[in-house]
């Protein structure tokens, strides 16, 4: 068998721990509360000798047991004699008022178990509270790290696959660091105890367990192996069937035009099937992992009673020390046992925290340079100089563009299909970087500007407008906590958005729905350029803004539009020549380049790519 590599499976179980160092108080309280249930749970086997050589016999009995125990061949040692100090000192204090030493020992037995339940109670909560905590942390930070990256990662990534990362193996996480590795901890604690204990009890009885651990270990070592790969493959085939499933759900439309519903119902099956296979693989180690622990568990047991009863035989303990002993066994299984699904839960945990470290460590394609400088906006003009992109190597969407925007002027960007304009509308507000060349305002490259004041200074507006599930409100005021109300009024009136706002119960409280399914596309536009009107940026992108929408919808959008224009430097990106004849300079995009440019009446004149577009359109007679 060829050695096995554990390094790289534990780090990201010490990254997991990492983010227990803020709630570090409760992790010291909760290793207190640990110690104090395993030091119980100790003191509780200690006194099961005296229950049942004091208590459970009579006072002849209990006579011959004493002499027993002081011809007793092997001497109190380690935990067994300290414990045996605090014993011999409570029952002092305490037969001050009670008349038997047998309530005495009944007492404290009582006493033990309190305390045992009371320190479990400590332990878990404080323990709950550090490891909720940690996940709600690494969660915050998982979405950190996804509101951080660049559209390219979004492309690469499925969005289905994203989610699966942040809720079903964060999920998986909290199970493991909430619940199970309290667990850990908690079951550690008690098996030092209880060996410690073992050992001082009776060493060479100790001894011969120990020769039985080995077969106990010996499994979980081996399983742990098998799940961990089993598990990896289960997540795995979970995020292939959420991507299949978030398709048909998006694309239900398009399934049901081209009545596919039995293409897609038998992939989605072909998906359910490779997980279901995947899961029952990694359930069948579990499920065997259990049954030849308690096998084996049950043979070493029987073994040890065949040696317990030579040495009682011999006079060298009594039934009270080996049913202590064997108390003391048995509460090493439990938390053994414990430990193994521990180790499941961990492995799991592991196999899900590589897959979100994954996301977390993803670079980000696009971040702020070293010394980047806040952006303060444009005062003479946009530039892009020589400007190559590639989404893909060696399939250029640019090729050497060159386009001017004069500050305060209105530039409109047309052109057939394919020809990059949406492209440009994306790279303005840098979620892609250039290849090549530059976008330069007033002389200094975009790339050398903060991110969040860049983009704070332009305002989108794009053919697939989004908006929230919230309040009509909340929507126009996007990410404001306090609202200027005038301002917001202003902001739907010059979009002609407040006719209908007012007509909906609540008015400005409506909520729009999921996807705003509540509004039309033309009033979903009218909130958008409202929204672009409440932020007031002094740069404007206008991607295929009224595309979507009717005749009718889109003149009242356009109107909008003109209001949101007006005194802003505006790139706008259009597929109908009649929304930007007023443009202050059309500019022509064919083949990742301009090729014409100039004012509607000018382009139509020159007899180039344009007059051909405007008399598709119905323009030109």
């Amino acid at each position: 068998m060829g050695r096995v590599d554990r390094g790289p499976s534990m780090r990201p179980l010490l990254r997991l721990i990492g983010f227990f160092r803020p709630h570090l108080g409760w992790v010291a309280i909760a290793v207190g509360g640990m110690i104090g249930v395993a030091f119980s749970a100790v003191f509780m086997l200690f006194l099961i000798k005296p229950v049942f050589d004091e208590v459970l016999v009579n006072a002849d009995q209990a006579v011959a047991v004493a002499r027993a125990t002081r011809a007793d061949k092997i001497p109190q040692v380690g935990v067994v004699k300290a414990l045996q100090g605090w014993f011999d000192v409570a029952k002092e204090e305490l037969r001050r008022h009670l008349p038997s030493d047998r309530s005495i020992i009944l007492l404290l037995a009582f006493l033990a178990v309190v305390a045992k339940n009371f320190f479990v109670y400590l332990g878990n909560y404080a323990f709950f509270r550090s490891g909720l905590g940690a996940v709600k942390d690494l969660r915050d930070r998982l979405m950190d790290a996804l509101l951080a990256q660049s559209a390219e990662f979004y492309q690469r990534q499925p969005t289905a696959t994203l989610m699966s990362r942040a809720t079903n193996d964060v999920e998986q996480i909290t199970n493991a660091i909430s619940d199970r590795l309290s667990n850990l901890f908690q079951d550690s604690f008690t098996l030092l105890g209880v060996l410690a204990f073992v050992f001082s009890l009776h060493f060479k009885l100790a001894v011969a367990s120990v020769v039985v651990a080995p077969l106990l270990v010996w499994p979980l070592v081996h399983f742990a192996q098998r799940l961990r790969r089993r598990a990896t493959q289960s997540q795995e085939r979970l995020g292939e069937m959420n991507t299949v499933l978030d398709e048909v759900l998006k694309g239900q439309r398009v399934v049901k035009a081209f009545c596919m519903e039995a293409f897609e119902a038998a992939r989605f099956r072909e998906a359910t099937a490779k997980h279901f296979r995947a899961n029952l693989r990694a359930r069948k180690v579990q499920a065997m992992t259990a049954p030849v622990m308690e096998i084996l568990g049950s043979a070493g047991f029987l073994a040890l009673f065949a040696y317990a009863s030579h040495l009682i035989g011999r006079g060298e303990m009594t039934v009270g020390t080996f049913s202590s002993f064997l108390f003391s066994l048995y509460a090493l299984y439990a938390p053994i046992k414990r430990l193994n699904n521990v180790n499941v839960a961990l492995q799991t945990a592991i196999a899900s925290a590589q897959r979100v470290f994954q996301v977390i460590d993803a670079p980000v394609e696009v971040q702020d340079a070293p010394r980047a400088r806040s952006f303060s906006g444009v005062r003479k003009e946009i530039r892009f100089a020589a400007v190559q992109f590639a989404y893909e190597p060696d399939k250029p969407v640019l090729a050497g563009l060159n386009l001017v925007i004069p500050a305060g002027q209105v530039v409109a960007l047309v052109g057939p299909s394919g020809a990059g304009k949406s492209t440009v509308a994306q790279l303005l507000p840098r979620f892609w970087d250039v290849t090549g060349g530059a976008i330069l305002v007033d002389g200094v490259d975009i790339r050398d500007y903060t991110l969040a004041s860049l983009r704070a200074h332009i305002g989108l507006v794009t053919q697939e407008t989004v908006l929230f599930n919230t309040t009509i409100r909340a929507n126009i005021a996007y990410g404001q906590k306090i609202v200027d109300e005038e301002r917001l009024r202003r902001a739907a009136q010059a979009a002609f958005a407040e006719e209908f706002i007012l007509e909906f119960p609540g008015g400005y409280d409506a909520v729009v729905g999921e996807l705003a399914v509540r509004l039309s596309g033309g009033q979903r536009q009218r909130l958008a350029v409202a929204r672009a009107l409440y932020k007031d940026p002094p740069i404007l992108v206008l991607d295929e803004a009224t595309s979507a929408l009717d005749a009718e919808a889109e003149a009242v959008v356009q109107r909008a539009l003109d209001n949101l224009m007006r005194g802003r430097t505006t790139l706008v990106i259009a597929h109908r020549l009649a929304t930007v004849r007023h443009a202050n300079s059309i500019a022509v995009m064919e083949g990742g380049r301009i090729v014409e440019q100039g004012t509607h009446a000018e382009l139509l004149a020159a007899g180039g790519v344009y007059r051909r577009l405007a008399t598709l359109q119905g323009m030109v007679d």
